[in-house]
């Protein structure tokens, strides 16, 4: 979307666009600014591929970020997007897109290992379980299609909870309650965020009784085609169903091969 196309919508002679808001128009075109080729962008960038002065894109990022639909790379003066974009389209995501895309790779996951896999979605401080595939002969009783469990005490939450920038980690957590549920569950900020360092690199999670005590689990991030992760896959079983090295080298593997192949299928290409 270019500036001319904006000031024809500004300025155009019909009715039908005298209703249009070319400030909306302005900040949706820099959203559609950022790609997976250039998925951060400088102040100076934005405003000159938009024809906007500086102070007037300066405005409509602060806005923007404000919002939490961008975000700012205080050390290189980028700005990228933000994890509320996803949100604008997740009722969609959770009905025909993500939901059709990754419950076939699931149920595969399923057969595969004989765990119960899950896709997962970020809700504020929660993970929303959005998929589920019930392994044969033994399931938890924790969750659903449906329930909501603390990000910070799940490993599959700590996987989104990684992926985003420190600074929306810390607005998010904010004078939060941190409920603990193993001696492994950060009780405080300071403990989340060296945590999330730590896990960040890592292309997936294990977990060994993380939330629930004699439940083992990997979990990984499945990004979406500008590289943000989305939602996020896992693998749960028993303790007892593998040993540890086991799990943390053959189930790994396939979790994240899932979740690769359902981040191609959402456009990203690594």
């Amino acid at each position: 979307m270019t500036q001319d196309t904006i000031q024809t919508h500004e300025d155009g002679p019909t009715g039908e666009d005298r209703y249009i808001v070319p400030g909306l128009l302005r900040g949706l075109a820099i959203l559609e600014s950022f790609t997976k080729d250039h998925p951060e962008r400088s102040l100076a960038v934005i405003a000159r591929e938009a024809g906007l002065p500086r102070a007037t894109a300066f405005r409509l990022l602060h806005t923007l970020e404000t919002a939490g639909y961008v975000e700012r790379n205080a050390a290189r003066r980028t700005f990228r997007l933000g994890n509320r974009v996803l949100r604008l389209g997740y009722n969609t995501l959770s009905g025909r897109g993500l939901v059709d895309i990754a419950t076939p790779v699931l149920e595969r996951l399923r057969d595969a290992t004989g765990c119960t896999t899950h896709l997962v979605v970020l809700a504020g401080t929660d993970v929303v379980y959005v998929v589920r595939c019930p392994g044969p002969g033994w399931t938890s009783n924790a969750v659903g299609v449906g329930t909501r469990l603390p990000a910070h005490a799940t490993v599959i939450g700590r996987t989104l909870l990684a992926h985003m920038a420190l600074a929306d980690v810390v607005r998010l957590y904010d004078g939060y309650a941190f409920s603990t549920y193993t001696d492994a569950t950060p009780g405080d900020l300071g403990a989340l965020v060296a945590q999330l360092e730590v896990d960040r690199p890592q292309r997936s999670l294990a977990s060994w009784g993380y939330f629930e005590p004699d439940v083992a689990s990997i979990a990984a991030p499945i990004r979406n085609r500008v590289g943000i992760a989305e939602a996020a896959v896992n693998a749960i079983c028993p303790l007892s169903a593998y040993d540890r090295a086991e799990l943390e080298d053959v189930v790994r593997i396939r979790v994240e091969a899932a979740a690769a192949e359902i981040s191609a299928a959402l456009g990203y290409q690594p």
